[in-house]
């Protein structure tokens, strides 16, 4: 069986896994289009505060590739051939395949803005994007990030890290507007602007000035001698649309990651899967997910039948020493909102019909795991015990205990009370 996976991403790594244990012999091409290997994308903002620290941000080594016989090719491809099974680079090969993986990912989405093409102004999703800011960075320079979303706001601490004086314009009333409510967001905005971050919201660019201003559309300029363009993510869907997949906003596959084509599989950020929270299906550019996603694509690819049920929205993210950690969507039957806080932690529980739909906790890390367990299983909790959660200040100690008994049942122990 030939295997060949384009994308040396987090999911094409979870395929080689996946396809090795079930198929330890059958061949493996995997398609490294950036030429850089299989590193950690989020990591990319650590590089940039600390180029020599983190110089080597690989998420599989190239001992990795070599122990599971995969053969790495430093090339793009161009075009699938689906009557012949194969896949075409810019090097001029011609690739045969039984089973293709598309883990091609998203890229940087870069508004038209007047202006935009200028040199100073930087898009910040890959290891070369880092590189490149990294030649312009001088602690007496100024920065503006366009976008409040995780890449902008790991953007924003490894610039000040670097001792730049850093602006956030964000378009929206609140920071991470995808992920935190504004009573969250509020708490984070001034965490951030303690630490020198200048947040501008409810503002957008409408120019880059050659003379290395921002222009907002309130008429305020911004001096910047570099811009971030954080401004969102696009699917790499062009090779799945060429070939005749079947594309939304991502590519469409079913339960087993199969396209509508039934010997090409996708996954990871380029695909639409199940929002478990809102029943959709939809894109869930999550890290979290994509491993799992490539590691049950490939078994899937060497025979396997395994189902994937979905995901929720997980985002985890430390920023300039505090810990965030949101899960769910908080729909619009929101029925009932819980909230704690003292000095530099805050945990904010939203209910829907009852249940768990979404939280938000910051430096609470203790109580992520539990609370993403209940809202994923849609676990029915009483409010009496949430009500005693949030009153004596959330801890692990104090988790509901339906919570452990619930557990304990999926986990086949019976329905043991928790002592």
């Amino acid at each position: 069986m030939k295997y060949v996976i384009v994308g040396a991403c987090i999911a094409a790594a979870g395929a080689v896994e996946g396809i090795r244990t079930v198929d330890p012999r059958g061949e493996i091409a995997v398609i490294d289009g950036e030429k850089r290997g299989s590193y950690t994308r989020p990591l990319i903002s650590y590089f940039l505060a600390e180029p020599e620290r983190f110089i080597n941000i690989d998420y599989r080594s190239p001992a990795f590739f070599a122990k599971h016989n995969v053969r790495l090719l430093p090339a793009r491809a161009e075009r699938i051939d689906r009557q012949q099974k194969q896949l075409l680079l810019d090097n001029g090969e011609a690739i045969d395949y039984d089973r293709l993986l598309l883990a091609t990912g998203a890229r940087p989405w870069i508004p038209a803005i007047p202006g935009v093409e200028q040199d100073w102004v930087k898009s910040f999703y890959t290891i070369a994007d880092a590189e490149s800011i990294n030649e312009l960075v001088d602690a007496d320079k100024e920065m503006v990030i366009i976008g409040s979303g995780l890449i902008g706001m790991k953007a924003a601490e490894a610039s000040l890290k670097q001792g730049l004086r850093v602006s956030l314009v964000e378009k929206e009333e609140t920071i991470m507007p995808r992920i935190m409510t504004a009573e969250a967001a509020f708490i984070m905005r001034k965490h951030l602007e303690d630490c020198g971050l200048n947040i501008i919201t409810a503002e957008e660019v409408v120019a880059f000035l050659p003379e290395h201003m921002v222009k907002l559309r309130s008429g305020e300029h911004l001096r910047a001698d570099i811009v971030i363009m954080a401004a969102g993510t696009r699917p790499q869907t062009e090779l799945a649309t060429a070939c005749g997949l079947i594309v939304h906003k991502g590519i469409e596959v079913d339960a087993q990651f199969r396209t509508s084509d039934p010997d090409i599989f996708a996954a990871g950020d380029v695909i639409e899967t199940l929002n478990l929270c809102s029943g959709q299906t939809e894109l869930m550019a999550l890290l979290p997910h994509a491993h799992r996603e490539g590691l049950l694509a490939g078994a899937n690819m060497a025979g396997e039948e395994n189902h994937y049920q979905g995901g929720i929205p997980l985002n985890s993210v430390s920023l300039m020493g505090w810990h965030i950690c949101s899960a769910g969507e908080a729909g619009k039957e929101a029925d009932k909102i819980l909230r704690w806080q003292n000095e530099r932690q805050y945990l904010e529980l939203i209910f829907e019909k009852g249940y768990l739909s979404k939280y938000i906790a910051i430096n609470l890390p203790e109580i992520s795991g539990p609370l993403t367990t209940m809202l994923e299983k849609k676990l029915m909790i009483p409010q009496s015990e949430w009500e005693e959660l949030m009153s004596s200040g959330p801890s692990l100690s104090i988790i509901p205990a339906t919570y452990w008994q619930e557990i304990r049942r999926l986990e086949g122990y019976g329905n043991t009370e928790c002592c």
